[in-house]
């Protein structure tokens, strides 16, 4: 049995070192949604981002090369050196733990898998009641879940009539009447099919949403055990490098499903040390476009709804999210916690922010004007012609921490 949540962390107060809120070193823990790409994917996309985040803000990014982790197989990193007028550089070390194997293992590539999957998981939804519940947190989430069983169901709907038009054209040639209106019926149910197939996987990427869908269902009803091990491992990575004492700030970060692996890593590393958010290096935690209602909704989901209840009761730990209006993959201004009937003894933890997507697409004409929900879901991750409001490579790289930056007491 688990000690109770409260007590994993101590309330004794921040050593001096990091309540300056300055940086000079800082570590992060990048953990990755469901993608089944490796770090190469990130790496890339970090460099690229940083190289224009520098061309829109007065800092200077450089980004390194991606190199193995010593002693930690399945860990990548890379160096970031962040320079900016009137503060001292920065030196980040990025780490991105790996799980895209653990992905690509559930990365069904059949469509049979792929509906099964699905059919399985909104049952689970529908009969817990998790269905009513995520409709009252975010009626964007509700339609994007519902997409894939839309794009199904209005589809079987159309194969039917299809298949009458189809009969009513054999009937009309062996009977000798005119073929012109089964032949125009059957092309018009074939466009619209076509159509609205088109549409609803480019916009909302359905193929990913259901893949994605389906493993929360399937963590929910079980464990799944080599993720199990992977996030122990984790979470045992994080305390190690808290204890070296090396950097002024540890930031884990977690993106779309990610959020909800992050939050498993922080609570498990909490337990295996409870003084974890008090040591030296200022703990924060940072999550981007988050879907922790997603799990927590699931009755089955206790030990996650456990997990949640560990960070709730951190002192120590500065937990900001962002999450935007525009992601109908994230669940906006929807606080983990009273999501899972939980309650904080602090106010503003964690502290819930918008990116404001629409005024930075606005801003970056050279962006993609017309971007599908998987596009946008991604922009937490890019760089932004608005800095001053979001600036990813700042609060990974920058020289304020977390806290100081968003002025996060704790």
């Amino acid at each position: 049995m688990p000690a109770p949540a409260s007590s994993y962390c101590s309330r004794k107060a921040i050593l001096p070192l990091v309540s300056s809120g300055t940086v000079r070193r800082r570590h992060v823990f990048y953990v990755s949604g469901f993608d089944p790409n490796g770090p190469s994917r990130y790496h890339r996309l970090y460099a690229d981002g940083a190289q224009q985040q520098s061309a829109w803000s007065t800092a200077a990014i450089g980004v390194g090369p991606r190199k193995r982790v010593q002693g930690d197989p399945e860990t990548m990193a890379w160096k970031v050196d962040y320079r900016q007028p009137a503060h001292e550089g920065v030196e980040t070390d990025y780490a991105f733990p790996r799980w895209d194997a653990i992905i690509r293992a559930y990365w069904w590539p059949g469509n049979w898998q792929q509906i099964k999957d699905f059919l399985q998981t909104s049952w689970q939804y529908l009969t817990c009641g998790a269905f009513r519940t995520l409709y009252g947190q975010g009626w964007g989430q509700f339609v994007t879940l519902f997409a894939p069983f839309m794009l199904l169901v209005l589809m079987l709907p159309g194969a039917v009539a299809l298949l009458a038009a189809a009969g009513a054209v054999m009937r009309a040639r062996q009977s000798g009447a005119s073929l012109a209106l089964p032949l125009v019926t059957a092309a018009l149910l074939v466009v619209a099919a076509l159509v609205w197939a088109y549409w609803a996987r480019r916009y909302w990427h359905t193929q990913w949403v259901l893949r994605s869908y389906a493993f929360v269902g399937r963590m929910a009803r079980g464990p799944v055990p080599e993720l199990e091990a992977r996030l122990d491992a984790m979470a045992a990575n994080l305390v190690r490098r808290v204890q070296q004492n090396r950097d002024d700030e540890v930031l884990v970060v977690g993106h779309s499903l990610g959020t909800i692996m992050a939050t498993s890593v922080l609570a498990r590393a909490l337990r295996l040390d409870p003084e974890l958010a008090q040591r030296g290096p200022r703990l924060s935690f940072l999550t981007l476009g988050h879907c922790l209602p997603l799990m927590s909704n699931l009755p089955a989901a206790q030990g996650f709804r456990d997990e949640l209840a560990v960070l709730a009761q951190c002192d120590g730990l500065c937990w900001v999210d962002f999450s935007d209006p525009l992601d109908d993959y994230a669940f906006p201004g929807v606080d983990p916690f009273e999501a899972a009937g939980l309650t904080v003894p602090r106010a503003d933890h964690p502290q819930m922010r918008s990116p404001g997507f629409t005024a930075m697409m606005a801003s970056a004409p050279q962006q993609v004007p017309q971007m599908n929900l998987h596009q946008i879901h991604q922009q937490y991750l890019w760089a932004s012609p608005l800095p001053q409001a979001y600036d990813y490579f700042a609060m990974t790289a920058g020289p304020l921490t977390l806290a100081a930056r968003f002025g996060v007491a704790g």
